[in-house]
């Protein structure tokens, strides 16, 4: 049975050669914008990346559930952390679950893949 803390994983991009894998979650293309799966922790102590959490990216937010604040500070902090606009950061499915898809405009499937992966690498240290 797979444990359900939160674990790293290396995933391969498309463009990667063999014997070079990046670490990051899996990305999807959607029709106007890339998609990522997240695994949200409402009411933690602090907003925090926590990883990743099989495919996807596991992000602590300090916001409550209620009301769709923990939705909102989810989008608000990766388009932060990622240097985009907040309109091109929204949730696309799973508004009412921990398990969301969050989908990202404005930027290249290379550049999200290499931003993700700083985040993660800096999250370990």
């Amino acid at each position: 049975m797979a444990s359900r803390k939160t674990r790293r994983a290396t995933l391969s991009g498309d463009d990667q050669s063999p014997g070079q894998a990046e670490i990051g979650p899996a990305i999807r293309v959607g029709t106007d914008a890339l998609l990522v799966g997240v695994r949200v922790s409402p009411s933690a102590r602090r907003t925090v990346l926590r990883g990743l959490y099989g495919d996807r990216l596991k992000v602590a937010v300090s916001a409550p559930p209620e009301d769709n604040r923990a939705n909102q500070a989810l989008t608000e902090v990766l388009a932060g952390w990622l240097g985009l606009r907040r309109e091109d950061v929204r949730i696309e499915a799973g508004h009412a679950s921990r398990d969301k898809v969050v989908a990202f405009a404005g930027i290249s499937e290379a550049q999200l893949r290499s931003k993700l992966a700083r985040l993660l690498e800096a999250d370990r240290r």
